[in-house]
């Protein structure tokens, strides 16, 4: 009976982390998009994933995204140029298309020359602060859903 009640709770954790990997995409944006402190569950998600591999593309764009919409200075820079140079190692078909076709890469290194010619004053880096805790789709979404395209959560 012990075996088999074993067995049946290692069966449901196993299905729920597969159900989570298979939903991932949905996941972190519908966290993302809550707002408020549910960010800082992406960045718990990101980091995970970065303490396993921390070549995690997926865990790297994640954790970007959170010091950039929180105008973390200091890691924002840092944390785009490794998107960047492990970004370009993904050669998988919905995720190259995003990243090369679609100009993600484009659009991320325009960004970092925009924060880098642009310093923002005090007053305006708390506004932003503010505003980041607010509703709002996830800005790289189109690269964590080619990742989900491409059965990198599987």
């Amino acid at each position: 009976m012990k075996k088999l009640l074993v067995t049946l709770i290692l069966t449901v954790i196993s299905g729920n982390a597969i159900l989570a990997q298979t939903n991932f995409y949905t996941n972190v944006t519908n966290l993302w998009y809550q707002g408020g402190e549910s960010r800082s569950n992406v960045l718990a998600i990101a980091n995970s994933r970065l303490a396993v591999n921390s070549n995690d593309i997926a865990g790297l764009i994640l954790k970007a995204n959170y010091h950039f919409t929180f105008l973390e200075d200091g890691s924002v820079s840092n944390a785009y140029l490794r998107v960047i140079q492990v970004g370009d190692t993904i050669m998988t078909t919905n995720f190259v298309k995003e990243w090369q076709e679609n100009k993600s890469r484009g659009d991320i290194l325009d960004l970092l020359d925009v924060i880098a010619g642009n310093p923002l004053l005090p007053q305006q880096i708390q506004s932003e602060k503010h505003k980041a805790l607010l509703p709002k789709p996830l800005p790289d979404a189109d690269l964590i859903e080619a990742l989900q395209k491409d059965g990198y959560f599987d």
